[in-house]
């Protein structure tokens, strides 16, 4: 078992590089007593470790103050001519005992102080880097060895050892040496155990590989080694596969596998690269996310949105898993501009194009097709000035854009459009060219020749135009004689033979619309004559208050006929009439009971003839009447019943002229009764 460390514990410093074995002096060696035979006290240390001659100066003998005074006389003492004056001095420092006792007594308090420290100080060590090992003594070499043991370094242990090991089998302290060997081999080996879970391996492996082989720690290398290794590789692996799944972008596996580091038994691992794995799976998120508000927002498709969206992906870092895919959004993001530059020259908007292609970052290596894009640009510019002359610049500004080029193939076919558009607008000029005498024939020979140009072609749009006005020319042409025929007829008064002549003018003509609204007008005309007077006779009936009979003669208007719509606004209003009467006559029938509750009735039916009809007149001023007669009644009763007076003004109606005077008289008779809070 490996000695207590505490017993031989000392304040050495670290062993220095060269000269003297730290910056801070070691303690000197025990001085040589005048005894010869103190040296064989000290433990057991050979007197040749303490010799004079020793070669080591921090061990040379030291000045002996008592050797003044030994044999020798003391300062104190003279000769006699000396004595009178030395009486004198003498008698003068007696003046001043006072001072000099106290001064005395500080020398001594200071002597003693001086001995009391001397007395805990540790016995001083011998300068170790000065010694000449092969006739130091071994209690020398055990404390050298120490020192070097206390500086708790690889080399400090292998020093120690070899300045112990070198010592014969046979020596006296073998067995403490041999323990202090064992003990500093395993602090070699918790040195390198110190070393892999700090997280250097290789390091480990070395500082184990010097531990002598005889020291019992030798026999756990090969174990420890091992162990090390299987640690080491299966972090390895763990750390591997995480790696390979976050560049995958399976954050949930990676964050699995890193959770496996917490247990691998290495502090480095479970520390170090468990938190950088950790921190590297949390940023590739945030990047994953950064990445999806600019995916997001490059779905609105606007150049403000799309240059915010390729800033966002941009400021992707290099070393992130997500950057490969970021490269990649901004690659799309890129043809995205160039495909949004391309709608917006279809939609003419040289502006637009032109920003959404200055939008295209540089190094997307896009150059080639942003400028045939602007190529594009260019050729439709000149496209659009009109006619023939115009497609021809255009298509010669496109002939620019050779085979090699990346947007040949868009150039190919618009030249293609636009050669086959000017082939188009060529033929609808020689078209326009045939028409131009103006005649029926000379219409149809241009229209013709119009109608040989494709419904695919770019022209075509202009030339069905204008095929339609030259065919509405030509029906004008031919029907206007016939529709000038009918409204002739229909001056003299022949309606129906304007109609029947104008009818003849087919659907989908040019004069189709006018000959329908003349048709229209003649047709009301007609109508009104036949329905005028049966209306004039429904009218004449209700003015004679026989609105039943007028109802019935004005229903026979059909619907759909020129005065169908006054027919029915009459029939309306009679009906209103009629609704109002009856609701009067029944309020007059229920009137005449002349009970409380008839009354009230009656004026409810008052109440129900509508706004619009002639007897609601009468039937306020009656519903005024009756309110007032029911509230004459409860005033008689109040002299005789007074809880019959206030039942009846109770069932004065609401929104009637006595309605107010019966609240009050209802306040004043509840006043007067015994219990008038019933009433409240």
């Amino acid at each position: 078992m490996a000695p207590d460390r505490n017993t031989s514990e000392r304040p050495f410093p670290p062993a220095p590089r060269a000269g003297n074995f730290s910056g801070t002096p070691l303690p000197r060696p025990v001085p040589q007593a005048s005894n010869p035979n103190l040296s064989r006290q000290l433990g057991g240390v050979p007197t040749s470790a303490l010799d004079e001659n020793s070669s080591d100066p921090a061990i040379a003998p030291r000045y002996d103050p008592l050797a003044d005074l030994r044999g020798q006389d003391s300062p104190l003492e003279g000769t006699a001519a000396d004595r009178p004056r030395r009486g004198a001095i003498i008698q003068r420092l007696a003046q001043h005992w006072p001072i000099w006792s106290l001064a005395i007594l500080a020398a001594v308090t200071g002597v003693g102080a001086i001995s009391a420290i001397s007395l805990f100080r540790i016995p001083n060590l011998p300068n170790c880097r000065a010694i000449f090992w092969p006739t130091a003594a071994a209690t020398t070499r055990v404390q050298c060895a120490e020192a070097y043991a206390d500086q708790d370094t690889l080399e400090g242990y292998l020093e120690a050892i070899a300045l112990l090991d070198s010592l014969p089998p046979d020596h006296p302290l073998r067995g403490d040496i041999d323990l202090r060997i064992e003990e500093w081999s395993e602090r070699i080996l918790d040195l390198a155990e110190t070393t892999f879970q700090a997280g250097d391996i290789t390091e480990a492996i070395a500082i184990v590989r010097r531990i002598p082989d005889h020291t019992a720690a030798a026999e756990a290398v090969s174990d420890r080694v091992n162990e090390w290794n299987q640690i080491w590789q299966e972090a390895e692996t763990i750390y591997a596969a995480a790696t390979a799944d976050l560049t995958a972008l399976a954050f949930q596996d990676a964050f699995a596998k890193a959770i496996q580091l917490l247990s691998v038994g290495n502090t480095h691992w479970e520390t170090v690269k468990y938190d950088e794995l950790t921190a590297s799976i949390t940023a590739a998120r945030e990047d994953l996310n950064q990445l999806g508000r600019a995916k997001e927002l490059a779905r609105k498709r606007t150049l403000t949105a799309m240059e915010e969206a390729i800033a966002l992906a941009r400021g992707i870092d290099s070393q992130s898993p997500v950057y490969g895919e970021a490269q990649k959004v901004i690659q799309e993001f890129g043809r995205d501009l160039l495909a949004m530059a391309e709608t917006e020259l279809d939609r003419r908007d040289v502006v637009a194009a032109r920003q959404m292609l200055d939008a295209i970052p540089a190094s997307l290596s896009m150059g080639n097709e942003i400028a045939d894009m602007r190529t594009l640009i260019d050729a439709s510019q000149l496209s659009w000035q009109g006619g023939v002359t115009g497609l021809e610049g255009g298509v010669v500004r496109l002939q620019s854009i050779g085979a090699d080029r990346p947007l040949y193939g868009k150039a190919q076919a618009l030249m293609r459009r636009w050669q086959a558009e000017i082939q188009g607008r060529s033929q609808l000029e020689w078209a326009r060219q045939v028409a131009l005498p103006g005649s029926i024939p000379d219409l149809q020979a241009a229209i013709i020749e119009a109608q040989q140009i494709s419904r695919s072609n770019p022209a075509w749009e202009d030339t069905a135009a204008q095929i339609g006005r030259w065919q509405d020319t030509i029906e004008t042409t031919e029907d206007r004689p016939l529709l000038n025929q009918a409204q002739q007829q229909a001056q003299v008064g022949d309606l129906a033979g304007a109609i029947a002549t104008a009818r003849q003018i087919a659907s989908g003509r040019a004069l189709y619309d006018e000959a329908q609204q003349d048709i229209k007008q003649w047709r009301d005309s007609l109508q009104r004559a036949e329905d005028g007077p049966v209306l004039a006779q429904a009218r004449q009936l209700a003015a004679q208050g026989r609105l039943g009979e007028a109802v019935a003669v004005a229903s026979r208007i059909g619907s759909g006929r020129a005065l169908s719509g006054e027919a029915q606004t009459s029939i309306q209003g009679w009906r209103s009439q009629l609704q109002g009467q009856q609701q009067l006559q029944a309020a007059y029938q229920t009137a005449q009971v002349g009970t409380v509750s008839a009354l009230a009735e009656a004026v409810r039916l008052a109440q129900q003839v509508p706004e619009s009809s002639a007897q609601r007149a009468e039937a306020t001023q009656a519903l005024t009447r009756w309110s007032w007669d029911i509230l004459r009644l409860a005033e008689t009763e109040s002299a005789v019943n007074l809880n019959r007076a206030i039942e009846i003004a109770e069932a004065v109606p609401a929104q009637t002229e006595a309605y107010a005077q019966a609240q009050l008289n209802l306040r004043e008779w509840r006043s007067r009764m015994p219990s008038s809070g019933a009433f409240n």
